[in-house]
């Protein structure tokens, strides 16, 4: 039986083929709820309407990892622009848009959009990245099985400033650029009961490992606690990641560790078997509930490389309340990394979108190297207080 799988699946996978090209402007789609689509439209979407079948080669694609026919003409329409008219994507967002947007349509057309998504996300990213990117605002980021390098539709940004050169001490080759403030609107918080028994330990622990401790209530104490100490003299990103990560160990008990070890990384007798194959996910699932206290709303979504075991902050309670790029970078992502990688056994990936505070968080995925990431950028952020108060001490290096 499993040959005779896997023999189909090879058949289902050679027999890929491309639909004829038709033109951009045949199918109408400049955005459908704005002007009435021609009946010559109407039927030629009709006409590309997925049947069974279909759906469930989209199934094979998206669980199975087969690249089959309907994923190879999804990449080799987005190849090229002039192919871009024989997307699928494209026609079922045409569909979806004539019934009034993802809200009102038929739920059948917005699951098949979305696993014809995540289909093309597992074999070709940078299509995925070029048609997400290409509708905008016609998809709805919360459709979208990953949007870390999809810009926000609404952003805006401004053009980058230079930062103070007394301020970074020394001369370097290149003057670093400060990097734009968010523009997206600021969201107010709500806390649940859990949320904020996990917010008072947190703070109890960093106070505890630090040595300070805030009047100030809630996140914004928090935050002046570790503003605190990332501000001390001759202060190091270790000693933050340090504070961190005890803090964290605190937080999970000495009971969690072993257990996540064992069930979850797989860590028996002093060996590592795992991860096992569903730790990225089931950690991706449980996360959000424990995770609020400190970065606000979050989901599960996909990864870079459209496996499951992601996780998408929708807007950061962490970054919009700080504004500063060093208390992200070393009381969050990399000491988060290096906890999940050193005490829990999972690989861990964070990468922060300063240009629309979201920030995805990859369970299992291998980070790159500080210097390697395109997700840090150089410079500090443009209204970053805590640059402000370096200048104010005199203290000629940089928070991040």
């Amino acid at each position: 039986l499993s040959l005779a799988c896997l023999g189909a699946l090879a058949v289902l996978h050679s027999v890929s083929a491309f639909v004829q090209i038709t033109s951009l402007t045949k199918l109408n789609l400049v955005h459908p709820r704005t002007r009435p689509m021609s009946q010559a439209t109407k039927v030629q979407m009709q006409a590309s309407a997925m049947g069974p079948a279909a759906g469930f080669r989209l199934l094979l694609a998206e669980w199975g990892g087969v690249r089959t026919e309907d994923v190879a003409r999804e990449s080799w329409a987005w190849s090229h622009s002039s192919r871009q008219s024989s997307s699928m994507i494209l026609k079922l967002t045409a569909q979806i848009e004539e019934q009034g947007g993802s809200s009102t349509a038929d739920r059948s057309l917005v699951a098949r959009r979305r696993q014809l998504m995540t289909s093309l996300i597992q074999h070709d990213y940078s299509a995925y990245v070029l048609a997400a990117t290409t509708l905008g605002g016609l998809i709805d980021r919360e459709d979208l099985p990953n949007v870390q390098d999809i810009p926000h539709p609404t952003r805006t940004l401004d053009a980058p400033q230079r930062v103070d050169r007394a301020l970074l001490g020394g001369t370097a080759d290149k003057d670093l650029e400060l990097v734009p403030d968010c523009t997206l609107p600021n969201v107010t918080y709500t806390e649940n009961a859990l949320d904020r028994v996990l917010l008072s330990i947190f703070r109890s622990l960093v106070a505890k490992h630090t040595g300070y401790n805030s009047d100030k209530e809630g996140i914004l104490g928090l935050l002046e606690q570790g503003r605190e100490y990332m501000l001390r003299p001759a202060q190091t990103a270790e000693a933050q990641h340090e504070m961190v990560i005890a803090t964290l160990a605190g937080l999970m008990t000495p009971v969690m560790p072993p257990i996540y070890n064992t069930f979850m990384s797989g860590r028996i007798g002093g060996k590592q078997y795992g991860p096992w194959f569903w730790a990225p996910a089931l950690t991706s699932w449980v996360t959000p509930t424990f995770f609020g206290f400190l970065v606000g709303p979050s989901r599960p979504n996909r990864r870079r490389d459209g496996a499951l075991g992601g996780l998408v902050v929708d807007k950061c309670k962490f970054l919009q309340e700080s504004g500063c790029k060093g208390l992200c970078m070393n009381q969050c992502k990399l000491p988060a990394q290096q906890f999940f990688r050193e005490n829990l056994g999972l690989p861990l990936t964070v990468i922060p979108n300063f240009e629309t505070q979201e920030c995805q968080w990859s369970f299992g995925e291998k980070p790159l190297p500080v210097e390697q990431d395109p997700s840090f950028p150089r410079g500090c952020l443009v209204g970053c207080p805590t640059r402000e108060a370096l200048r104010e001490e005199n203290q000629a290096r940089t928070c991040g």
